[in-house]
């Protein structure tokens, strides 16, 4: 089924729209969603290609929000 609408998104699906952040890491970007208590990486933006071969920075790795 498609659905041909002018309406947002967020009115039409009744889930809200998740919390996105971009954190700068070794001179590149990985954006992030928030999930509880952290954020789950969904992406990450590098010219660098050993970014994307580090596991810490694999989408789906959970990063806790740091202590203040």
């Amino acid at each position: 089924m498609i659905l041909h609408t002018i309406v947002p998104l967020e009115q039409v699906f009744s889930q809200p729209a998740p919390e996105y952040r971009y954190r700068q890491m070794n001179n590149s970007y990985i954006e992030e969603r928030r999930e509880g208590d952290g954020y789950v990486i969904s992406r990450v933006l590098s010219t660098n290609p050993r970014m994307y071969l580090n596991p810490n920075y694999q989408p789906g790795a959970v990063m806790k929000t740091p202590e203040r």
